[in-house]
């Protein structure tokens, strides 16, 4: 048991430096469009997005009763690296130096109302980092979530969408609020430390991980979003800007003595804009989007790029994240939809600095819609 502590502890891992940014969801759809999503967002995602988007809600009641996703680290582009994988702790640390791991799953059942939108969600998610051989560190974010979150959109101004026509346009606020209980631990540790090594005497895997420092954390957070929407027969346009956590989501532990925390979410300023067209038998999204305004980084860092193409029943999707290229395919049978796809993003604080390539598949079951 000791060795598969061991081998674990190789796995875990996060930091600051080294990790993508702690969203709380994601769509699959939007990570195989570069993540270039904040105005095409009509998925069952929209919460995580812009809560604007509830706006132009095409429906009376739509249900998403069951929708999962797992998503890894695509270790098939490095074989290479694993071939002969040794069997020593050293020479295990050697081949996974500065490699991240990267795997998630989650479910986001939930419903929109005409304007109004709910979304449950239960998630996990597990990255690791080692690094600088020296004296090697490994970083940890490791983060378990469930709770709720809900909002609504209202029409500003003179202008209104009509469900029943293909012209006008329409200009949404929208607002959403979340509670989320976080489990997991983030910090750095250094390999050959007193933690590490008191948590490889652990036994059982759950103890092992109360040894690295796990907790549970509790949140509040609140969304804002602006969109406009313009539509002239099989033609759209959509421009949109979200303010995500606004202010950042903290997730306080209480009893915490030793100052232990999990992964806080920072806010985050977007603006996007899509556009597209949909024929009876083909459809296309071309999008952009310019992500974290209210931060410094390279501009290359802020870019998103995706487009969609399809036919009734099946969709191609690419893009490009922060300079790496993402593609995948949709299918949507009625009662079910089956999205997969590969997807790389990038971990730095600067561009092209250290990249995660991985795979995601989602599954989707009796989503409804229904009209009075």
């Amino acid at each position: 048991m000791k060795k598969f502590g061991a081998f674990l502890l190789l796995f875990i891992s996060s930091s600051s430096f080294a990790f993508d940014f702690p969203y709380t969801m994601r769509s699959p759809r939007a990570l195989l469009m570069g993540d270039a999503y904040t105005a095409v967002n009509d998925d069952e995602y929209t919460l995580f997005y812009n809560p604007a988007t509830l706006g132009r809600h095409k429906h009376d009641l739509t249900l998403h009763p069951f929708s999962g996703q797992l998503a890894a680290t695509n270790v098939l582009k490095d074989m290479n690296r694993f071939q002969n994988f040794p069997s020593t702790a050293d020479g295990a640390a050697n081949v996974l130096m500065d490699y991240p791991v990267h795997a998630s799953a989650g479910i986001a059942p939930g419903f929109k109302l005409f304007n109004f939108g709910l979304s449950l969600l239960s998630s996990q998610s597990f990255d690791a980092l080692l690094r600088n051989k020296s004296h090697p560190m490994l970083d940890l974010d490791l983060r378990q979530d469930k709770g709720v979150v809900m909002g609504f959109a209202l029409p500003i101004g003179p202008g209104r969408i009509n469900k029943k026509s293909n012209n006008g346009s329409q200009t949404s606020l929208g607002f959403s609020t979340k509670y989320i209980e976080r489990t997991g631990v983030k910090d750095s540790l250094a390999l050959s430390g007193p933690t590490v090594i008191g948590a490889l005497g652990q036994s059982e895997v759950d103890k092992l991980l109360n040894s690295l420092g796990k907790v549970k954390g509790r949140g509040w957070g609140f969304d804002a979003g602006l969109e406009h929407v313009a539509r002239s027969g099989n033609s759209q346009f959509v421009l949109g800007l979200s303010a995500l956590d606004i202010t950042g989501t903290d997730y306080t532990v209480n009893k915490n003595t030793d100052k232990l925390k999990v992964a806080n979410t920072k806010d985050q300023v977007n603006l996007g804009m899509a556009a597209g067209q949909d024929f009876t038998l083909f459809h296309y999204i071309i999008s952009a989007d310019v992500r974290a305004l209210n931060e410094q980084m390279d501009f290359g860092r802020r870019v998103r790029l995706g487009a969609q193409v399809g036919i009734p029943g099946i969709s191609l999707m690419g893009g490009m994240n922060s300079g790496y290229y993402s593609y995948g395919a949709e299918i949507d049978l009625m009662f079910m939809k089956l999205t997969t796809g590969f997807y790389d993003v990038e971990l730095g604080t600067k561009y092209k600095q250290t990249k995660s390539s991985r795979f995601i598949i989602y599954l989707s079951l009796f989503d409804f819609s229904f009209d009075a």
